[in-house]
């Protein structure tokens, strides 16, 4: 386990106990999930990156058989308690626990920003990947992320958030080299409701922000040490709602590109 994979682990321990306040399946992007995937009952699919298992659980009631896998022991306790039916397994993606030609399908939702060896990663999916098996990635962009009206209020924060999410080339690169077809990429936008509170959770409702509970379960807020400029941020933006310039301060930000990706590959 890097260093890099390690501080992740710790941040993911320590938010773990709080998680599940903020963050639960979204039912379309499951639906969307387990569609993309697929396959046939009883093949198995492996969450990788499960956390406390929402989406595995979600795709789970799909009638997919999924197991979940994280390196967060907090995390899998949490989804063990939650479904003590499905089988929760601690391992490193970059080095899978499991026999080749295993999984009719590997799905991931909001993991990729946390790889830094992808073509470790994808070379272990394609491996335990069955031949012509999925590969379903949700993830967001960094052309994606640029235009999130958050840019407008956090900048620092989303240069850094956008440094960390790999672009199509790069993933493209990876999957190709361990075997695996970039074979579609489903653009996603965050619902006016959304249940799940993930970067862009308050796209529609950006007082969602003000919460300290909604901002803890984020990564980039809380792992990027910018305390200072999310204070003023929040700030920034409590003024321009009160004052109704938040519309004017966010016009050059559009969705046309979707505010997430489903990226979809396949092993040959």
């Amino acid at each position: 386990m890097t260093d890099y994979t390690r501080k992740s682990t710790a941040i993911y321990d320590r938010i773990g106990s709080g998680y599940d306040r903020t963050r639960r399946a979204d039912p379309t992007l499951a639906s969307e999930i387990a569609k993309l995937l697929a396959v046939t009952f009883p093949d198995p699919v492996l969450d990788i990156g499960c956390g406390t298992g929402n989406y595995t659980i979600a795709v789970a009631d799909r009638n997919v058989v999924t197991i979940g896998l994280d390196q967060s022991t907090l995390m899998l306790r949490r989804a063990r308690v939650k479904e003590p039916r499905l089988n929760w397994i601690a391992g490193d993606a970059e080095a899978l626990p499991f026999d080749s030609q295993t999984f009719a399908g590997v799905f991931c939702t909001m993991t990729l920003h946390h790889l830094r060896d992808f073509d470790a990663v994808f070379s272990e999916i394609a491996r335990v990947l069955k031949p012509g098996a999925r590969f379903v990635a949700f993830t967001a962009l960094p052309e994606q992320a640029e235009q999130f009206w958050l840019n407008a209020y956090f900048p620092e924060l989303m240069r850094r958030a956008v440094e960390r999410m790999p672009g199509r080339s790069r993933i493209e690169a990876s999957l190709e080299k361990a075997g695996l077809r970039l074979a579609d990429l489903v653009p996603f936008n965050v619902p006016e409701r959304p249940v799940d509170f993930v970067l862009y959770c308050g796209k529609h409702r950006p007082e969602l922000y003000f919460d300290a509970k909604v901002r803890g379960n984020i990564f980039a807020f809380t792992a990027l040490d910018l305390a200072q400029e999310v204070g003023e941020g929040l700030a920034k933006l409590d003024a321009d709602l009160n004052s109704g310039r938040f519309a004017e301060a966010t016009a050059a930000f559009s969705d046309a590109r979707g505010d997430y990706v489903l990226l979809v590959a396949e092993k040959a």
